[in-house]
């Protein structure tokens, strides 16, 4: 077909406005970029302040206010329910023992009860014999909130059946002021470390900006024995509670000044 004079072919329209049309959007595309590529003021990373890092270490020193003394009642019988029978009467003689001591039920925590069977070899042949025992082990906790009560608590347990008497540790109940006393002096500490430092590099010591702490808490003293059961008589064993340490560190970061600038 012959185009008409003074008019442009349909196929030739429709080719010019896809290209014109690709030539926007890639300046769009374009303009985008650029956008994407400049970084407003307010969000460029600021550059890291001076600062000097160190650690410091205070420690506050108390008596201890309280106890934690484990009784345990270890028993045999030919059969399980014998031995747990013999136990469980046992550990009540003691549980009652302590609390007509004066120690709540709130203060005492059944923490072990263990039941294995021992079979019986002879000593000559080695064989088994046919008989066999159960063992039945249980262990009562008691805290102790008299630290004077503690050494008679025992006597009182060993006097009731108690024939094992274990993790003997002593503590402080509110150790909220000795830690509050070794964070000043590790803050103080701190604050030292920091004024040597910036005194030998000659850059003035700023404010803090950034602190972190690690409590070590108490570090206790603890007492372990064994008592064989019908031991009696005299005020209970000697006891020496001495003194309990809390430790804390501090990480502070200070600012400080370059000079530079």
């Amino acid at each position: 077909m012959i185009p008409q004079e003074g008019k442009m072919p349909e196929d030739r329209m429709q080719g010019k406005a896809v290209l014109a049309l690709s030539v926007v959007l890639s300046a769009l595309l374009i303009a985008g970029c650029g956008l994407l590529g400049q970084v407003r003021p307010e969000a460029e990373a600021e550059t890291p302040r001076e600062s000097i890092s160190v650690s410091g270490f205070g420690e506050a020193t108390g008596v201890p206010d309280m106890a934690t003394v484990q009784l345990g009642v270890s028993v045999t019988g030919d059969t399980i329910s014998a031995a747990i029978d013999l136990s469980n009467q046992t550990v009540d003689r003691v549980r009652q023992a302590v609390i007509g001591r004066g120690i709540p039920e709130t203060d005492l925590q059944s923490i072990n009860f263990s039941v294995w069977p021992e079979d019986k070899y002879d000593p000559v042949t080695g064989q088994v014999t046919g008989v066999r025992v159960y063992h039945v082990d249980s262990t009562l906790q008691v805290k102790v909130r008299d630290i004077g009560q503690v050494s008679s608590i025992i006597q009182t347990g060993l006097d009731a059946g108690a024939n094992n008497i274990w993790g003997l540790t002593y503590g402080i109940d509110d150790s909220a002021a000795l830690e509050a006393e070794a964070r000043t002096k590790a803050l103080a500490d701190a604050a030292d470390r920091a004024q040597q430092l910036s005194d030998g590099l000659g850059m003035p010591l700023g404010e803090p900006i950034a602190v972190s702490e690690v409590v070590g808490g108490l570090s206790p003293i603890f007492a372990e024995a064994a008592f064989a059961r019908g031991m009696g008589g005299g005020g209970g064993p000697p006891l020496s509670p001495g003194e309990l340490t809390v430790q804390i560190q501090v990480d502070v970061m200070y600012a400080v000044d370059s000079g530079e600038g």
